[in-house]
């Protein structure tokens, strides 16, 4: 019997698309993988007819390099009890300049118009939950990348 529930399952792909979606897209990376882009698109399909195609644990790396953090393998780690961090000395981030501070500023500014977006109407669908979560990442990233820059600088 599995373990892993539904809910669980549809948040690694959730993770996946938007390792994908960080990435690149996943037509380009077709090109660094092993396999093509009709079997990494059903990796990150939500459809019933896909729920049992999961991306395998060397895509998922490859995809989270790709993407510049770990979102897919991170989110597997959430769902087994544990967080990730960067290893002391592994950080390889930009400098912390301003830039970063308004890439930071940019990336938090979609995210809260997604969220007044979805509320709009007065009701968050799973359209509007897709959209505040890839924000969210991308804001997420930018963050990391000034963690790392700070870190990377020790």
């Amino acid at each position: 019997m599995r373990t892993i529930l539904d809910a669980d399952v549809l948040a690694l792909k959730g993770a996946t698309e938007a390792s994908f979606v960080l990435g690149k897209g996943l037509t380009s990376f077709a090109n660094f993988t092993r396999v093509g882009v009709s079997t990494l698109s059903k990796y990150a399909s939500g459809s019933e007819e896909f729920r049992d195609n999961v991306i395998p644990v060397d895509i998922a790396v490859e995809a989270d390099r790709r993407a510049g953090s770990p979102i897919i393998i991170g989110e597997a780690a959430r769902q087994l009890g544990y967080g990730l961090s960067p290893l002391v000395g592994q950080a390889e981030g930009r400098p912390v300049t301003e830039a970063a501070a308004l890439r930071v500023l940019h990336e938090a500014n979609d995210v809260s118009r997604a969220i007044v977006e979805a509320i709009a109407d007065g009701k968050v669908d799973a359209l509007d939950r897709k959209k505040i979560a890839q924000e969210t990442r991308e804001a997420i990233r930018a963050l990391q990348e000034v963690l790392a820059g700070l870190e990377g600088a020790e």
